[in-house]
């Protein structure tokens, strides 16, 4: 997975770093951190579907094209309607869980150290419903890149097939880089922090998060394509 991804970006470098620098500049001008970087991973996994399925490169001339090299229109909206979907799939596994939590009195949100039990138990609690969402139904998305069968019963079918392999991608490509970001930013973002508050060090930051939270978009983009084409081939 990771050779697919690394000749992916090697290929359209100029598509993520279009990406990413949208992003940091948006970001900082709107003051919205984390809704754009929302839009923007599922534009990434859209266009690294196309990069992957359909051998599309997408170059300085044109990094975000609307339309694929056979002149179809990209189907933007649909996919980041699914994408967003599952995003709010996780959200809402990961409120429950913690509902079931504090009533159960595991979770206390007034506890010395909350923060960090918090932290702690979103990640136990939305790296399994990650894994299993989309594992199993995650090909909707690939299929909709490319205008093929999006049906959530297609969708588990492949999904049954494949997915012990998808699983374990999944896992070792954008869950432990995520959780290694995460890390990384916690570390950095207090020595950047200490350089004060100025345009040269929030800039510092928010580039590294964009570029943290684009490549396990890229990462689970690939994972989902091997997964939709390893399925088509049989």
């Amino acid at each position: 997975m990771y050779a697919l991804a690394l000749a992916t970006l090697k290929r359209n470098i100029a598509f993520y770093t279009v990406v990413v620098v949208v992003v940091v500049m948006l970001e900082m001008l709107m003051s919205a951190a984390g809704v754009v970087t929302l839009v923007f991973a599922g534009m990434t996994m859209l266009y690294t579907h196309r990069m992957i399925q359909l051998d599309e490169v997408f170059p300085w001339s044109d990094p975000l094209p609307t339309r694929g090299k056979d002149e179809s229109r990209i189907p933007l909206f649909g996919y980041v309607l699914r994408f967003v979907a599952f995003f709010l799939a996780l959200i809402l596994v990961m409120t429950g869980g913690f509902m079931v939590l504090n009533t159960a009195g595991i979770v206390d949100p007034d506890a010395f150290l909350a923060e960090i039990e918090m932290a702690m138990w979103g990640i136990f609690l939305t790296v399994p419903a990650f894994v299993l969402i989309f594992g199993l139904i995650g090909t909707t998305l690939p299929a909709c890149a490319e205008r093929g069968d999006t049906s959530l019963k297609s969708a588990l079918a492949r999904g049954r097939a494949t997915f012990g392999k998808t699983a374990l991608n999944l896992v070792i490509g954008p869950i432990a880089l995520s959780l290694i970001g995460f890390m990384i930013l916690g570390q950095l973002g207090w020595l950047i922090g200490s350089l004060g508050d100025g345009l040269l060090p929030r800039t510092l930051f928010r580039t590294l998060a964009t570029i943290l939270t684009i490549l396990p978009a890229m990462l689970t983009a690939t994972a989902l394509s091997m997964a939709y084409l390893g399925d088509k081939s049989r």
